[in-house]
């Protein structure tokens, strides 16, 4: 069975501000797990796949030239 991570872990996990997983996943925005004592828990590995991951280029990007 996977272990389910209480939403301080998510917070904790993402560098979110405390209960911003809960508060999503109450909106139905997170997947989750309701317990019956009504309390959240989440698996990592549907989370994860929400996240996306993004390489930053070494390059600085060019600025646009405002025109005169």
């Amino acid at each position: 069975m996977a272990k389910l991570l209480l939403t301080a872990e998510i917070d904790r996990q993402l560098s979110w501000p405390l209960g911003r997983a809960e508060r999503l996943a109450r909106r139905g925005k997170l997947p989750h797990v309701v317990l019956p004592d009504g309390s959240i828990r989440f698996r990592w590995r549907d989370i994860a796949r929400l996240v996306e991951y993004v390489t930053v280029d070494a390059a600085p990007a060019k600025s646009a030239e405002v025109p005169s």
